[in-house]
């Protein structure tokens, strides 16, 4: 018998439940560098992304970063791998996590950094609505911040975008920084090549495959108008018609104009980071200036507040656990964490862009539907009564199956097809 009290492992599924992680899976492993994987935070085409504490119980939470081994052993991308990691290394700012560790050890490349808890830009905008013009301001405050720590290490982001902006109780933080670069290093991309999402990429970024801190000012007014509209100022998409819009075109007028009816200087600020040419752009600086003039709320608004406390609930929970209760929690536990985490409390009602999004959430919460526990949590939805239908019509031979592989002759002709049944004849009299 363990000296595990009940209490802490229910504690454990509970809070694992509510900071949105995954349960490990067998292949995942079980050690990496200094880190315990606890629970799976995310997985993409390069790798996964893992909760993790430390293997000796000391306090705190990391998020590692573990490639897949057919990249890991690519020196191309060992070099941008490590390259995100000296740029992690420079960052000394609460805007950013912090690096814990980098390293290649039983063939797993790996890369810890402080866990951050909390909800990206992107998720918050879909799944609850687009931000108040005053929460907006508060992004410009913090995210002003990062971009001048950035421009103080001559750190150049290159791919900012909602889904690399992070809110968490204390604020708005950058994160993902695998395709940036210092401003005197080279890219190691070939030539012609551009990374980043088109959508928020810069013109110049686009053109010339030059970017430096006002490359990253544009990107980050589309940010910006994404979350107080729910919408890319020059539309979605990674395609040549999105690149000809940022490189040749303006801004979508209705969604500036939906900014500006809003707040005719918030409106002014996006239009000017907008500027085709670098040199018209405002600078980190002044951005934080401009953010500092307003009134900037010091909580986000509900229930996007509700939410992120409860995810810092979590982390604090967490952090102080044992290593032991966290990697082998009870079975109950386990099965619970399986099923996702709880649906978090959405009373807010969407204006403007985002009032289509939030009708047809509430139409999914009517129906008993989780906005969250969808999609990687969620179970598939029944089969529909013609589904069902249509396989027992099937399954009782009432139809020619069409020749497949499985009705073929072995010397290659086609078995006849199955006739109908007949109904039984009735009986004698």
């Amino acid at each position: 018998m363990s000296g595990q009290r009940p209490e802490a492992t229910d504690d454990a599924g509970a809070a694992l439940r509510q900071s949105g992680a995954s349960p490990l899976r067998p292949g995942d492993p079980r050690r990496v560098g200094p880190w315990v994987p606890v629970a799976l935070l995310g997985s993409g085409g390069m790798g996964r992304v893992y909760l993790a504490r430390p293997a000796d119980d000391g306090p705190g939470l990391v998020a590692v970063k573990v490639i897949r081994p057919e990249y890991a052993e690519d020196p191309r991308f060992r070099r941008r791998f490590e390259r995100e990691a000296a740029v992690h290394a420079r960052l000394r700012m609460p805007y950013a996590p912090r690096l814990c560790g980098t390293g290649f050890d039983d063939d797993l490349l790996w890369m810890a950094t402080d866990y951050i808890p909390g909800f990206d830009l992107a998720e918050t905008v879909r799944e609850d609505a687009p931000l108040t013009t005053d929460s907006v301001w508060r992004l410009v405050a913090d995210l002003g911040q990062a971009l001048a720590g950035l421009c103080a290490e001559d750190i150049v982001h290159r791919d900012l975008k909602p889904s690399n902006v992070l809110l968490s109780v204390h604020g708005a933080h950058v994160i993902d920084f695998g395709v940036s670069k210092a401003a005197d290093a080279s890219a190691i991309t070939g030539t012609g090549n551009r990374v980043g999402t088109p959508a928020y990429m810069s013109p110049e970024h686009l053109k010339e495959g030059r970017s430096d801190i006002r490359s990253d000012v544009f990107s980050l007014a589309g940010t910006l108008i994404y979350a107080a509209t729910g919408r890319a100022p020059f539309g979605d998409g990674t395609g040549v018609d999105v690149m000809h819009r940022v490189v040749y075109e303006n801004a979508n007028p209705e969604v500036l104009g939906e900014i500006t009816a809003a707040d005719p200087d918030l409106g002014r600020l996006l239009t000017a980071c907008l500027a085709k040419e670098p040199a018209e752009r405002p600078t980190p600086q002044e951005l934080i200036d401009a953010a500092a003039a307003r009134t900037v709320p010091a909580a986000w608004p509900e229930p996007l507040g509700v939410n992120l406390l409860a995810r810092q609930q979590a982390y604090e929970t967490l952090r102080r656990l044992p290593v032991a209760t966290l990697a082998r929690p009870s079975r109950a536990s386990r099965w619970s964490l399986s099923r996702g985490p709880p649906a978090p409390f959405r009373p807010r009602r969407a204006t403007g862009a985002g009032r289509t999004a939030a009708a047809a959430r509430r139409a999914r919460t009517r129906t008993g539907a989780s906005p969250r526990a969808e999609g990687r949590y969620g179970s598939p939805p029944p089969p529909s009564a013609c589904v069902l239908a249509a396989a027992t019509y099937w399954s009782l031979g009432n139809r020619p199956r069409p020749p497949t592989l499985r009705n073929r002759h072995p010397l290659g002709t086609t078995v006849p097809p199955r006739r109908p049944r007949a109904p039984p004849s009735a009986p004698a009299a």
